[in-house]
């Protein structure tokens, strides 16, 4: 399995926060910390926190060990990927937990509220995921959905509707579109080799099949604003706002602004590091997004 390497702290995208916790940072509740997803933002802050107690609130991914010595507890429910900052490799909304030895966890498909003590160092797992601090030691109890009953019928009407896992492959294809020259593709020989621009059509078919459809951008609008018009209008302006930044780099390809290094048989975007910069900041307004909407009532 390809070695993924999880940057817990410091990344540029982890801004997704938890569902049912305050976002606005920790609290100290009697000797135990409540945390919070947003806090791993922050590499002073979980760095003082190391060898306290903490808890938090968040849901068991699916693709957990299913010995249960450790889960990977995201912050929203229905979801698989402890990496989903799309495009990259780069964990968003995960914390690895691990379970009281000769405890382990049991899966359960509801809210939980986890407690253990948070370490810091260079930790891996049998996943070959790497991250720089974990909760150990830990146990957790089921919480209430009722607590949070009209934040979990949105966020479940948000994802029977494929809103949230085609916005992320909507991030996936618009990186492609801002930095095709980046990517490889194979003959027929096995041998790889760099896109040229009479490839990206071709890629586009067979990697981005829905995405590149005309009427993708079209349709998630629409689905995001029979959802709810208000609650769902910053994602209706991100989602229009991706598809001009798409646009864009369509056009930008077909204009031809593009070098050719020969030597390395590859060619280079003139505007390639703008565009995907671009394509980080509004990842990252998606972020935002997603941690307000958490926090609604």
């Amino acid at each position: 399995m390809k070695r993924r390497t999880i940057c817990a702290l410091g990344c540029l995208l982890t801004a997704l926060c938890l569902l049912l916790s305050a976002c606005g940072g920790s609290a100290d509740t009697g000797g135990t910390t409540r945390l919070t997803f947003a806090d791993s933002i922050d590499i002073g802050r979980i760095s003082e926190l190391s060898g306290h107690t903490v808890e938090i609130v968040g849901y068991m991914a699916t693709v957990s060990p299913v010995s249960g010595s450790y889960i990977y507890l995201m912050n929203l429910p229905y979801q698989n990927c402890p990496y989903c900052v799309p495009n990259t490799q780069q964990l968003s909304n995960t914390i690895a937990v691990y379970a009281k030895e000769g405890s382990p966890f049991k899966f359960y498909d509801g809210p939980i509220n986890v407690t253990g003590t948070l370490e810091t160092g260079d930790f891996s797992d049998e996943y070959g995921y790497t991250y720089s601090y974990r909760i150990a030691d830990a146990v957790y109890t089921a919480v209430d959905s009722a607590e949070a009953s009209e934040k979990l019928a949105l966020w479940e009407r948000i994802t029977n509707a494929e809103i949230a896992s085609d916005v992320y492959s909507m991030f996936d294809f618009i990186a492609f579109e801002a930095n095709w020259t980046n990517y490889t593709g194979k003959d027929k020989d096995g041998n790889t080799f760099w896109l040229y621009p009479a490839d990206v059509a071709y890629f586009e078919e067979q990697q981005f099949t829905k995405q590149s459809a005309s009427g993708f951008f079209p349709d998630l609008i629409r689905r995001a604003e029979a959802i709810d018009d208000s609650r769902m209008a910053e994602l209706i302006r991100i989602i229009k706002d991706g598809q001009a930044l798409k646009d864009k780099a369509v056009s930008e390809r077909e204009a031809g602004n593009y070098t050719y290094d020969a030597a390395a048989d590859q060619y280079t975007l003139t505007s390639g590091e703008a565009m995907l910069a671009e394509a980080q900041d509004l990842y990252s307004r998606y972020a935002v997004w997603l941690e307000n909407f958490s926090l609604s009532s």
